[in-house]
Protein backbone atom coordinates (compact mmCIF):
# COMPACT_ATOMS: atom_id res chain seq x y z
CA UNK A 1 0.00 0.00 0.00
CA UNK A 2 1.33 3.42 -0.97
CA UNK A 3 1.71 6.16 1.62
CA UNK A 4 1.81 9.89 0.94
CA UNK A 5 4.82 11.00 -1.08
CA UNK A 6 5.76 14.51 -2.24
CA UNK A 7 8.82 16.49 -3.27
CA UNK A 8 9.62 17.69 0.25
CA UNK A 9 9.60 14.17 1.66
CA UNK A 10 11.82 12.83 -1.10
CA UNK A 11 14.28 15.71 -0.75
CA UNK A 12 14.51 15.08 2.98
CA UNK A 13 15.34 11.45 2.26
CA UNK A 14 18.22 12.64 0.10
CA UNK A 15 19.58 15.13 2.62
CA UNK A 16 19.26 12.59 5.45
CA UNK A 17 21.26 10.12 3.35
CA UNK A 18 24.13 12.61 2.96
CA UNK A 19 23.39 14.61 -0.18
CA UNK A 20 24.50 18.25 -0.35
CA UNK A 21 21.81 19.13 -2.90
CA UNK A 22 18.65 17.41 -4.13
CA UNK A 23 16.59 18.38 -7.17
CA UNK A 24 13.66 16.88 -9.03
CA UNK A 25 13.01 16.71 -12.76
CA UNK A 26 10.01 15.35 -14.63
CA UNK A 27 10.64 12.27 -16.71
CA UNK A 28 9.01 14.00 -19.68
CA UNK A 29 11.80 16.59 -19.65
CA UNK A 30 14.23 13.97 -21.00
CA UNK A 31 12.65 13.80 -24.47
CA UNK A 32 15.88 14.95 -26.13
CA UNK A 33 17.94 12.15 -24.54
CA UNK A 34 19.07 9.43 -26.99
CA UNK A 35 16.99 6.27 -27.22
CA UNK A 36 18.11 3.81 -24.58
CA UNK A 37 19.17 6.57 -22.20
CA UNK A 38 15.80 8.00 -21.19
CA UNK A 39 14.52 7.40 -17.63
CA UNK A 40 11.60 5.37 -19.00
CA UNK A 41 14.07 3.06 -20.76
CA UNK A 42 15.24 2.02 -17.30
CA UNK A 43 12.03 2.26 -15.27
CA UNK A 44 9.06 2.05 -17.61
CA UNK A 45 6.67 3.74 -15.16
CA UNK A 46 9.12 6.55 -14.28
CA UNK A 47 7.45 9.91 -13.75
CA UNK A 48 10.09 11.72 -11.70
CA UNK A 49 13.88 11.81 -11.55
CA UNK A 50 15.41 12.67 -8.18
CA UNK A 51 18.95 13.99 -8.64
CA UNK A 52 21.33 13.75 -5.70
CA UNK A 53 24.56 15.70 -5.50
CA UNK A 54 27.38 15.43 -2.95
CA UNK A 55 30.19 17.97 -2.72
CA UNK A 56 33.88 17.16 -2.52
CA UNK A 57 36.66 19.31 -1.00
CA UNK A 58 38.13 22.29 -2.82
CA UNK A 59 41.60 20.99 -2.01
CA UNK A 60 41.08 18.20 -4.53
CA UNK A 61 41.78 20.64 -7.35
CA UNK A 62 45.33 21.21 -6.09
CA UNK A 63 46.15 17.52 -5.68
CA UNK A 64 48.04 15.14 -7.92
CA UNK A 65 46.11 13.14 -10.52
CA UNK A 66 46.43 10.01 -8.36
CA UNK A 67 45.06 11.78 -5.28
CA UNK A 68 42.29 13.38 -7.32
CA UNK A 69 41.34 9.98 -8.74
CA UNK A 70 41.12 8.54 -5.24
CA UNK A 71 38.74 11.32 -4.16
CA UNK A 72 36.69 10.85 -7.33
CA UNK A 73 36.37 7.12 -6.71
CA UNK A 74 35.36 7.72 -3.09
CA UNK A 75 32.71 10.20 -4.23
CA UNK A 76 31.29 7.76 -6.77
CA UNK A 77 30.77 5.21 -4.01
CA UNK A 78 29.24 7.86 -1.75
CA UNK A 79 26.69 9.18 -4.24
CA UNK A 80 25.75 5.65 -5.26
CA UNK A 81 25.16 4.70 -1.62
CA UNK A 82 23.00 7.81 -1.19
CA UNK A 83 20.88 6.79 -4.19
CA UNK A 84 20.50 3.25 -2.83
CA UNK A 85 19.35 4.55 0.57
CA UNK A 86 16.80 6.92 -0.98
CA UNK A 87 15.55 4.11 -3.22
CA UNK A 88 15.09 1.82 -0.23
CA UNK A 89 13.04 4.42 1.64
CA UNK A 90 10.87 5.15 -1.39
CA UNK A 91 10.18 1.46 -1.97
CA UNK A 92 9.23 1.08 1.69
CA UNK A 93 6.40 3.51 0.99
CA UNK A 94 5.02 1.30 -1.77
CA UNK A 95 6.45 3.02 -4.86
CA UNK A 96 8.60 1.73 -7.68
CA UNK A 97 12.11 3.15 -7.67
CA UNK A 98 15.45 2.52 -9.32
CA UNK A 99 18.83 3.83 -8.18
CA UNK A 100 21.11 5.27 -10.86
CA UNK A 101 24.73 4.87 -9.86
CA UNK A 102 27.31 7.60 -10.19
CA UNK A 103 29.39 5.13 -12.21
CA UNK A 104 28.78 2.43 -14.79
CA UNK A 105 26.36 2.47 -17.67
CA UNK A 106 26.09 1.23 -21.24
CA UNK A 107 28.40 1.22 -24.24
CA UNK A 108 27.41 3.15 -27.35
CA UNK A 109 29.68 3.90 -30.31
CA UNK A 110 32.66 2.42 -28.45
CA UNK A 111 32.24 4.63 -25.37
CA UNK A 112 30.79 4.00 -21.93
CA UNK A 113 27.90 6.32 -21.08
CA UNK A 114 25.93 6.58 -17.86
CA UNK A 115 22.46 5.02 -17.80
CA UNK A 116 21.24 8.61 -18.01
CA UNK A 117 23.32 11.77 -18.29
CA UNK A 118 23.54 12.84 -14.67
CA UNK A 119 24.87 16.32 -15.45
CA UNK A 120 21.94 16.97 -17.79
CA UNK A 121 19.57 15.49 -15.22
CA UNK A 122 21.03 17.84 -12.60
CA UNK A 123 20.49 20.82 -14.91
CA UNK A 124 16.88 19.78 -15.58
CA UNK A 125 16.39 19.39 -11.82
CA UNK A 126 17.49 22.97 -11.15
CA UNK A 127 20.80 22.11 -9.50
CA UNK A 128 22.95 24.25 -11.74
CA UNK A 129 23.93 24.94 -15.33
CA UNK A 130 26.30 23.21 -17.71
CA UNK A 131 29.18 25.61 -18.29
CA UNK A 132 31.54 26.30 -21.18
CA UNK A 133 33.73 23.50 -19.77
CA UNK A 134 30.78 21.10 -20.06
CA UNK A 135 30.66 20.65 -16.29
CA UNK A 136 27.52 21.14 -14.20
CA UNK A 137 28.14 24.21 -12.05
CA UNK A 138 26.09 25.07 -8.99
CA UNK A 139 25.91 28.58 -7.51
CA UNK A 140 26.87 27.32 -4.04
CA UNK A 141 29.21 24.38 -4.69
CA UNK A 142 30.60 25.35 -8.09
CA UNK A 143 31.65 22.34 -10.15
CA UNK A 144 32.61 20.35 -7.04
CA UNK A 145 29.63 17.99 -7.10
CA UNK A 146 29.26 14.34 -8.05
CA UNK A 147 25.81 13.04 -8.88
CA UNK A 148 23.59 10.00 -8.71
CA UNK A 149 19.83 9.73 -9.19
CA UNK A 150 16.70 7.81 -8.32
CA UNK A 151 13.88 7.12 -10.75
CA UNK A 152 10.40 6.69 -9.31
CA UNK A 153 6.79 6.29 -10.39
CA UNK A 154 5.36 9.18 -8.34
CA UNK A 155 4.45 12.40 -10.14
CA UNK A 156 6.39 14.86 -8.01
CA UNK A 157 6.49 18.62 -8.52
CA UNK A 158 9.70 19.30 -10.48
CA UNK A 159 12.12 22.09 -9.64
CA UNK A 160 12.55 25.06 -11.96
CA UNK A 161 15.71 25.32 -14.00
CA UNK A 162 18.40 27.52 -12.43
CA UNK A 163 18.18 31.18 -13.49
CA UNK A 164 21.53 32.40 -12.19
CA UNK A 165 24.66 32.82 -14.32
CA UNK A 166 27.76 30.85 -13.40
CA UNK A 167 29.75 31.27 -16.62
CA UNK A 168 30.74 34.40 -18.51
CA UNK A 169 32.55 32.48 -21.28
CA UNK A 170 35.96 33.73 -20.20
CA UNK A 171 37.44 30.88 -22.29
CA UNK A 172 40.01 29.89 -19.66
CA UNK A 173 38.90 26.26 -19.76
CA UNK A 174 39.33 26.08 -23.54
CA UNK A 175 42.71 27.78 -23.40
CA UNK A 176 44.05 25.37 -20.77
CA UNK A 177 42.66 22.16 -22.31
CA UNK A 178 45.64 20.10 -23.54
CA UNK A 179 43.56 18.26 -26.16
CA UNK A 180 41.68 21.34 -27.48
CA UNK A 181 38.42 19.49 -26.79
CA UNK A 182 36.63 22.73 -25.88
CA UNK A 183 37.64 24.83 -28.87
CA UNK A 184 34.14 24.65 -30.36
CA UNK A 185 31.35 24.80 -27.75
CA UNK A 186 28.88 23.40 -30.28
CA UNK A 187 31.04 20.33 -30.91
CA UNK A 188 32.32 19.18 -27.55
CA UNK A 189 35.24 16.90 -28.38
CA UNK A 190 34.54 14.16 -25.86
CA UNK A 191 36.85 11.69 -27.58
CA UNK A 192 39.67 14.22 -27.49
CA UNK A 193 38.87 14.90 -23.86
CA UNK A 194 38.93 11.20 -22.98
CA UNK A 195 42.43 10.78 -24.40
CA UNK A 196 43.80 13.55 -22.19
CA UNK A 197 41.60 12.99 -19.15
CA UNK A 198 41.98 9.26 -18.54
CA UNK A 199 45.19 7.31 -18.11
CA UNK A 200 45.83 3.69 -17.23
CA UNK A 201 48.34 3.13 -14.42
CA UNK A 202 49.16 -0.34 -13.08
CA UNK A 203 46.17 -1.79 -14.88
CA UNK A 204 43.71 0.75 -13.46
CA UNK A 205 42.13 3.77 -15.10
CA UNK A 206 42.62 7.10 -13.39
CA UNK A 207 41.95 10.78 -13.97
CA UNK A 208 44.99 12.34 -15.59
CA UNK A 209 43.62 15.83 -16.33
CA UNK A 210 41.04 18.02 -14.64
CA UNK A 211 42.38 21.40 -15.72
CA UNK A 212 39.03 22.65 -17.06
CA UNK A 213 37.51 22.10 -13.62
CA UNK A 214 40.43 23.64 -11.72
CA UNK A 215 40.83 26.78 -13.83
CA UNK A 216 37.17 27.80 -13.89
CA UNK A 217 36.58 31.10 -12.01
CA UNK A 218 33.26 29.65 -10.81
CA UNK A 219 34.72 26.34 -9.60
CA UNK A 220 33.70 27.20 -6.01
CA UNK A 221 30.39 28.80 -6.90
CA UNK A 222 29.40 32.39 -7.65
CA UNK A 223 32.25 34.84 -7.11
Amino acid sequence: MKTEMNSSIVKKYGMDAGASVVGIAASNDFKLAPDGFKPTDILEDCLSVIVLGASFPQEALTMSPAEYTEIRNTMLVKVTDIAKEVTKRIKANGYKAKAISGTGGKYAEGKLYGHISLKHAAELAGLGLINRNYLLTNDQYGNLLWFSAVLMDADLIPDKKAQYIVCDSCNKCAETCPSKALDDPALFGSKKCDKACFKQVNGKWGINCFSCRAVCPYRFGKM
